[in-house]
């Protein structure tokens, strides 16, 4: 049986009309995670704040790249992030988007395409930092925005990275959603994938998460271990092998700076 919270926190929707709503349900978010007396699931959130479903996964999506939510990897539930403890200490803590966004607004404006920075978050990716690059014709996943990881090119890193037991534990309990026609359906056809990147250091999802975008991605390591990831997401009608060359070795160029900058600010996990 689901356990409310102890203190249920007032809707946002009942208080004076003099509030600001969306500020509101930030705080109420806050109040609820901070106060539930375990971790605290989506739908329990949902209920009792009574936030519209998409609503909510984007302030929960901004909440954690800021740091004042985090989400269990195992149960998919939220607890409080350390920026709350570091408000709460009075001082200021470098945190991840801010620290990397520089680096993700170089690589786009070195190739003139979309760049991206993910960290994995359970079964999922999610974006940390994107920069649109400046031509007409881009796209972009926005900031608390999800992917599954056999989805995109970030993922498949992070599945790279990740040990053949937990590899196979993964497949075996993923339900492998068609998001395009050309999105992987097979344990066997992840698997090779996932071979393919250990071999070369990047991995590749060929309009298989959004129709006309070939993703390129390489892991980011600090302190010897996976940080997170970094992508360009490239329209098909402009990606070429000689262009993917080119983005290949602007890629490892920023993977290590990524790397050096997340170390040298004391967040290597």
């Amino acid at each position: 049986m689901r356990q409310k919270n102890p203190t249920p926190v007032k809707p946002a929707a009942t208080r004076s009309a003099a509030t600001v709503k969306s500020a509101d349900r930030v705080l109420d978010i806050l109040e609820a995670v901070s106060m539930a007396p375990g971790r605290i699931s989506f739908s329990q959130l949902m209920d009792d704040l009574d936030i519209p479903r998409s609503s909510l996964f984007q302030l929960l999506g901004n909440l954690m790249a800021r740091g004042y939510l985090e989400q269990d990897a195992a149960t998919q539930r939220y607890l409080p992030g350390p920026r709350i403890a570091d408000l709460a200490r009075g001082r200021p803590a470098p945190q991840l988007p801010a620290v990397v966004l520089p680096l993700v607004e170089k690589l786009s404006q070195e190739t003139n395409e979309t760049a991206g920075f993910y960290l994995r978050d359970g079964d999922f990716v999610t974006a940390i930092a994107t920069r649109t690059g400046g031509q007409a014709l881009a796209y972009t996943m926005r900031v608390g925005e999800k992917a599954p990881l056999y989805a995109i090119s970030s993922g498949k890193i992070v599945l790279a990275h990740m040990p053949d037991a937990e590899v196979r534990a993964y497949l075996a309990r993923t339900s492998f959603e068609k998001i395009t026609p050309q999105t992987l359906s097979s344990a066997k056809q992840v698997w090779e994938q996932v071979r393919t990147a250990r071999e070369e250091g990047f991995a590749y999802a060929r309009e298989e998460f959004t129709p006309g975008i070939i993703g390129i991605a390489t892991a980011v390591l600090a302190g010897g271990r996976l940080a997170g990831t970094v992508n360009l997401a490239v329209p098909t009608v402009r990606y070429s092998r000689q262009n993917a060359a080119l983005f290949r070795q602007r890629l490892r160029i920023s993977a290590g700076l990524l790397g050096e900058a997340i170390e040298q600010a004391g967040l290597a996990g």
